[in-house]
C-alpha cells in the first residue's frame, strides 16, 4: 500500500471553505506513472471542519490496461490507511477507461448526506479496492460540498 497525495492533500493549494450557505465545488487532480496498484489510497483533498459533502464527480483517463482495477471514494483514516465509514463511491470500474464523470452512487449520495459535521478537518480520497494494469494518466476527483 502506498500514500499518493494531490496538491490540496499537501496544503499546497489550500481548500476554500464556505462563506455563506452555498455549494463550493473543488477539482483535485493526481497525475499517477503507472505505479498504481491494489490498496493505494490517494488522498485528494481536505473536507473543511464544519463542512459536509454533498456530491462527487470523478474524472479520469484510461489508468488500467486490462480489466482488473475498481476504486472507492470517501473519507480516510485518520492514519491515512484506508478509507473510513460509509463509502460515497464503491468498487467503481471507471479507472478501467477513460470517464468524464462518474457520480457517486445510489449508496454514496446516501452516505455523503449522513456525515456529520465535526471541528476539524477530514482527508477524503480514493483507494484502489482491486489490482490494476496501471498505465500512466491523470485522475480527478470533484468534492462539492457546504457548510453544515
Amino acid at each position: 500500500m502506498a500514500l499518493k497525495q494531490s496538491l490540496h492533500a499537501l496544503g499546497t493549494i489550500p481548500m476554500p471553505i464556505p462563506s455563506g450557505p452555498g455549494l463550493v465545488a473543488v477539482r483535485s487532480t493526481y497525475t499517477l506513472t503507472a505505479d498504481l496498484a491494489a490498496n493505494d489510497i490517494i488522498e485528494m483533498g481536505l473536507l473543511p471542519a464544519n463542512c459536509v459533502p454533498v456530491d462527487l464527480i470523478l474524472d479520469n483517463d484510461d489508468l488500467d490496461s486490462g480489466t482488473t482495477a475498481t476504486v472507492s471514494v470517501g473519507l480516510l483514516t485518520s492514519n491515512k490507511g484506508d478509507l473510513t465509514g460509509a463509502l460515497w463511491l464503491t468498487d467503481s470500474t471507471a479507472l478501467r477507461s477513460a470517464a468524464t464523470g462518474t457520480r457517486a452512487d445510489a449508496l454514496g449520495l446516501h452516505s455523503m448526506s449522513r456525515v456529520a459535521a465535526t471541528g476539524t478537518d477530514r482527508s477524503y480520497g480514493l483507494k484502489i479496492t482491486a489490482d490494476t494494469n496501471a498505465t500512466s494518466g491523470t485522475v480527478g476527483l470533484t468534492l462539492i460540498y457546504r457548510n453544515a
